[in-house]
């Protein structure tokens, strides 16, 4: 049914693509007409006319009305129409001709018709021969007046090609007979107001006249009447142009003897149409089309009229003829359409009648070919996938990569940095050996630095650097970084002053890599100032933006190559204090770009450099899942690395080795998870093993092992690992009613802020980046240890005052419920002891005791007596049982021994509890 769908639907569109076949392409002509009257209607006339025989144009007419800034403006409208073509009469030459080069100089064809323009920019030209229409009036004159006269000639509008070129053309004529004079012209700007009123008096001051040349026959025929009026018994010769055949046109003058002759002036209006499809079809033409002008006078005007009369009928019946044509064509071409309709249908029962006939048929091969395409698109979708599993492996591969890369690196720069800091903590200060030391410490951490920097640039390549942005003082913030380095700026003698607009502005911004870039940029500055030097931390706001600029005095960077400071891997000539990795500067300006802000600089050689970033207020640049909530806002979870330019202290840090001491009775059990030997070892070195018992775990699954065996009261683990890595192992332990009062530290080399919230949400207790600080671990597994025995100080308090268990996760609080339920549903009932519990929780025995001694700090037997305990004080309080109903009612087997155990919990006896409340 697919198939025979689809034929339909190809036989459908085959049929409007053969009905397509029939529409023509037709185009738009614009004719700008100057002004209207009878001859100028004649000529739109033949143009319509013509237009008949060309289906493919159609005419926009817009007249000007002898107003030239209204004719530019109606040739602009067309323009804006979108025409193919333009016709013109050109009112003025001066105004219309900068505007019709402008329109040919677009690429519109431009037709000049009737009146030239006094530029070659233009299409073609057509109308009558105005010269030749001169030469014939000035001749025909010459020869009534046999040489000897004189003559008025009444002039049209010299801003007009007609006038100018009729009147050239009259004067070639008679300037060649001495005898012949033209006492005066008249300027009439085809007026013939002009006439009536200015004739008269030349008539009556030259009654000599014996002719007047008018350039048209409505011009003429004013001359007429004046000449009529003022010498009537004067017979003046008047000659007139345009010979319309119209009411009142120049041949019906001559008929009515009201002027002598007129010439035939064409209008032009077929042949601009015959010029216009010449040109759109890309057919020569030239470019002048001059049109032949015929005298009429009294000899031959009967002629011209019958034959006027016959072309005028033979083109009333050329256009019946073709509105007759017309409709035989729309009748033609519904039927036609009816017929393409009636013979598609027609065909579409056919091919359906097969198709149908073929179908049932043919039913089992279908299906058999179907049954074989399905196997083969199964195993095309086999391969497909296959395909797809191994473009997935490669690209994981490349970004796990880049991932264990940076593990690999941090791994022995920890087992480097670590054992630095002992040796230069027990070595004197003083010592060659320790300044070696140092030596050392420091490129370490810068390699260490380069290293974050490397992982910063390919989180940025694979769009994987997410912002975690809060909303900060950032005075606050630019003070913490100056604290930073303040031994260093004290060391080198450089003063670093901060100065600020606005004490308290607020900015959203990732803490983690602000402090990158604040780094990257102090720490060039440092590198670049010399001693008593000053750096500059200038913070301002300007509209929605705070700029903060970081100045430096030192000897600044050409200025080739301050455009160039910013590119990754660049390096300034090795003469400046910014030459380097060419990462840094790189990495700065990526994370200000992923802030939706932008980093300048401008700097001047032995003048200094200065930096500015410009970050946006507010939080409306941030998705959601950029912004970190108040509670979330982790300001020194990762410490900036700022030992590259420091010494370390040996009796600072021996101090602070001192002050880290267990103030505990017994030992604790410590587990170390982590697949690089040399780490285990060096961690398992920084704790005392006279307060710790230590055991060791090169994987999650191991450390599940010995958990489960041993019981630990803290564990330290690394995050990758083989077989199950660090959030894997944590997830498991916190998802685990036996173990998950188990305190966690994450130790890992996926340092980013993004990775401690990820180790955090699955319940670690800590997060500690490698390299790490042997203090601060040290110091971090004693705070844990002392937070879970304040715990068990808590619960073990009076029964009198019961406080919330803090501290305790949400699985410890439900498991201590539950036994305190199943104590209390055994009333009268001293029987229920630790198999029991075991039993109804699911959970061993030996699980059992020591998930409650790890709790509460009691044993199985001390936590029932405990519950029970709580329950007397209930009912003392509110029940009217007397003291040995109650103790067996809890389920004491005796009401003596109920007695001892309240008066050990309580300091006094059940008695006196009462009589007291």
């Amino acid at each position: 049914m697919n198939t025979l769908k689809y034929k339909s639907l190809f036989l459908l569109i085959a049929l409007l693509f053969s009905l397509s076949i029939f529409a023509n392409q037709e185009y738009l002509i614009g004719f700008s007409q100057c002004s209207s009257g009878d001859w100028r209607a004649q000529m739109e006339s033949e143009m319509y006319r013509e237009l008949m025989f060309h289906n493919d144009m159609k005419m926009i007419i817009k007249n000007a009305e002898d107003d030239a800034d209204l004719q530019i403006k109606q040739i602009r409208e067309l323009v804006a129409e979108g025409i193919d073509l333009l016709i013109v009469a050109p009112i003025e030459i001066d105004a219309i001709e900068p505007l019709l080069e402008e329109v040919y100089q677009s690429g519109l064809p431009v037709i000049l018709i009737d009146r030239k323009i006094n530029s070659d920019n233009y299409t073609t030209y057509v109308g009558g021969d105005n010269v030749l229409i001169g030469n014939t009036a000035g001749t025909y004159l010459v020869d009534k007046l046999k040489g000897q006269g004189e003559i008025i000639e009444i002039l049209g509008s010299l801003n007009s090609s007609p006038a100018i070129e009729r009147m050239v053309g009259f004067d070639n004529v008679i300037s060649r007979y001495p005898g012949i004079k033209v006492i005066d012209k008249i300027y009439t700007n085809w007026n013939n107001k002009v006439v009536l009123d200015s004739l008269p008096s030349i008539l009556q001051s030259h009654s000599n006249i014996r002719a007047i040349y008018a350039h048209t026959d409505f011009l003429a025929a004013a001359a007429s009447e004046v000449v009529r009026n003022v010498l009537p018994d004067k017979d003046v010769i008047i000659v007139g142009i345009d010979g319309s055949p119209e009411v009142g046109g120049g041949i019906e003058l001559v008929e009515k003897n009201i002027i002598d002759a007129t010439l035939i002036y064409p209008t032009g209006g077929k042949e601009s149409i015959v010029l216009a499809s010449r040109i759109i079809t890309n057919q020569p033409i030239k470019k002048v089309n001059l049109l032949q002008t015929t005298l009429i006078n009294a000899q031959n005007v009967k002629i011209t009229r019958l034959q006027y009369n016959t072309i005028q009928n033979l083109q009333n019946d050329i256009v019946r003829s073709k509105d007759m044509l017309d409709l035989l064509g729309g009748r033609y071409k519904t039927q036609r359409l009816l017929l393409f309709v009636l013979l598609f249908f027609l065909i579409l029962v056919i091919v359906l009648v097969i198709l149908l006939f073929i179908a049932f048929k043919n039913t089992n091969i279908a299906k058999f070919r179907l049954e074989k395409q399905k196997e083969a698109i199964s195993k095309q979708n086999v391969e497909l996938k296959r395909m797809s599993e191994q473009l997935e492996d490669v690209t994981q591969s490349r970004m796990h990569f880049y991932t264990n890369i940076s593990h690999e690196f941090r791994t022995p720069l920890t087992l480097i940095i670590g054992p630095l800091e002992n040796l230069i903590n027990k070595i004197d200060s003083k010592s060659e050996l320790n300044k070696e030391l140092s030596i050392i410490y420091r490129n370490a951490v810068r390699l260490l630095r380069l290293v974050n920097q490397l992982m910063d640039f390919r989180k940025i390549e694979t769009n994987k650097m997410q912002l975690m942005a809060g909303q900060y003082d950032i005075l606050v913030f630019m003070n913490g970084i100056k604290e930073s380095f303040s031994e260093v700026l004290q060391h080198k003698q450089i003063s670093l002053e901060i100065t600020c607009d606005n004490p308290e502005i607020k900015v959203w911004f990732d803490w983690d890599k602000m402090d990158k870039v604040m780094f990257n940029l102090l720490s060039n500055a440092i590198k670049a100032s010399q001693k008593e030097e000053s750096i500059h931390i200038n913070m301002s706001t300007e509209k929605d933006f705070v700029i903060i600029e970081v100045k430096d005095e030192g000897e600044g960077i050409p200025q080739n190559e301050v455009e160039r400071i910013f590119d990754r891997f660049y390096q300034v000539n090795k003469s400046s204090s910014y030459h380097g990795t060419g990462i840094g500067l790189s990495l700065t300006k990526e994370l200000i770009l992923l802030h939706s802000g932008e980093i300048t600089v401008e700097s001047e050689l032995n003048f200094g450099t200065s930096f500015f970033i410009k970050l946006p207020l507010g939080n409306f640049h941030l998705k959601e899942d950029e912004m970190i909530s108040a509670n979330k806002q982790i300001q020194d979870s990762i410490a900036p690395i700022y030992a590259e330019f420091q010494e370390p202290d040996a009796n600072e840090n021996h101090k602070k080795e001192k002050a880290v001491e267990l103030n505990i009775e017994e030992k604790s059990v410590l587990l170390i998870v982590e697949d690089e030997p040399d780490v285990r070892n060096y961690i398992k070195s920084c704790f005392d093993l006279n307060y710790y018992s230590i055991f060791e775990a090169e994987n999650g699954v191991e450390a599940l092992k010995l958990i489960e065996e041993e019981g630990p009261d803290i564990i330290i683990s690394d995050v990758m690992m083989p077989k199950m890595d660090g959030l894997e192992l944590t997830k498991k332990i916190k998802g685990d009613l036996r173990y998950c009062h188990i305190p966690i530290i994450l130790l890992t080399a996926k340092s980013s802020l993004e990775h401690l919230l990820e180790g955090l949400e699955e319940g670690a207790d800590s997060y500690i980046p490698k390299p790490f600080n042997k203090q601060h671990l040290i110091l971090r597994v004693k705070k844990l240890i002392e937070a879970q025995r304040k715990i068990q100080e808590k619960y073990q308090a009076t029964l009198l005052n019961p406080k919330e268990e803090r501290g305790m996760s949400r699985m410890d609080k439900k498991l201590l419920q539950r036994i305190s339920d199943l104590v209390l549903e055994n009333e009268y009932s001293e029987k229920i002891n630790v198999e029991d519990l075991s039993s109804q929780l699911g959970i061993s025995r030996v699980h059992l005791y020591r998930k409650i001694k790890k709790i509460t700090g009691l044993s199985i037997s001390e936590f029932i007596t405990q519950i029970r305990l709580k329950q007397a004080l209930v009912l003392l309080r509110n029940s009217d049982n007397t003291i040995s109903e109650i103790a067996y009612q809890v389920g004491f087997s005796t009401p003596s021994y109920f007695t001892k155990c309240f008066k050990e919990q309580i300091k006094m006896s059940p008695t006196e509890f009462r009589n007291k409340i």
